[in-house]
């Protein structure tokens, strides 16, 4: 078992003060996480529903610039945060190390911390410790091989193609899946696939859409239904066909060889 430390912030409702950075551990800027992503909740609220507050969250994973290292979001909702016991949201921010994630720390580790310490020490305020991420190396194929239930094979060929073509492009991917995990699980596997593994493009996503498409940081948002992307430099695509339709070409030869050998186990 290896462990890990990640530096780490708590954004949301502090008591008498409203949203703001409720927690951190020493050395991390959650200054420069806004910077670069322009929110410190980046999705719409309402895909974060608080009817259904331990299940309904999303995930934001950005490489972080002049970084050797990956921002990991957890968005969700809380009761009782502030004076008044009122819920609100909160994003829970990890730099994980890069190295790491090329040794093959998986997302699912990371979040588990998380969960971990959501559960030892709550929703804190003030200073905090670095996180613990206790793993075990994850080969990256294995990683990646239910990814093929999520997306189809044309749309991965897309992704990668497009990339290549020019890194500058953004997409809005409609996930196969219907639920809230199965666009984050997608999300885990493509930054791994895209970002970490081949080295293609930076890659940021959402698990869900944003309040504006227009003003998002991301390149690549998920979503359960077919987006209309009128903003420039969006691609829309989608999943929500046959695996083995559409084209084989993919600019990258490593890429091809991976999808190929995934689609067809």
């Amino acid at each position: 078992m290896r462990v890990t430390q990640a530096e780490h912030f708590i954004y949301g409702p502090v008591p008498k003060k409203g949203y703001a950075k409720r927690a951190r551990s020493p050395n991390i800027s959650p200054d420069e996480y806004e910077r670069f992503l322009g929110y410190y909740i980046p999705i719409d609220p309402a895909y974060v529903s608080a009817e259904d507050m331990y299940r309904s969250e999303a995930r934001l994973i950005a490489s972080a610039q002049r970084s050797e290292g990956v921002y990991f979001s957890k968005i969700f909702r809380r009761s009782k945060l502030d004076e008044k016991g009122r819920s609100g949201i909160l994003t829970h921010t990890v730099l994980v190390p890069r190295s790491a994630l090329e040794e093959g720390l998986s997302y699912d580790d990371v979040e588990k911390a998380i969960n971990r310490h959501e559960e030892r020490f709550g929703i804190p305020m003030g200073e905090m410790a670095s996180l613990d991420i206790e793993w075990e190396p994850m080969p990256f194929e294995k990683e990646i091989e239910v990814m093929k239930h999520l997306i189809s094979k044309a749309t991965m060929n897309r992704l990668v193609d497009g990339f290549t073509k020019d890194p500058k492009i953004k997409f809005v991917v409609t996930c196969r899946g219907t639920e809230q995990r199965d666009r984050i699980r997608l999300g885990y596997m493509l930054s791994k696939f895209l970002d970490v593994n081949l080295g293609l493009v930076p890659i940021s996503f959402l698990s869900e859409p944003p309040l504006n498409l227009h003003d998002s940081q991301c390149n690549l948002v998920l979503t359960k239904l077919p987006l209309t992307v009128p903003q420039k430099g969006w691609r829309a695509v989608s999943s929500l066909v046959d695996a083995t339709s559409g084209t084989d070409v993919s600019s990258s030869q490593k890429a091809k060889e991976i999808i190929d050998r995934m689609y067809s186990a």
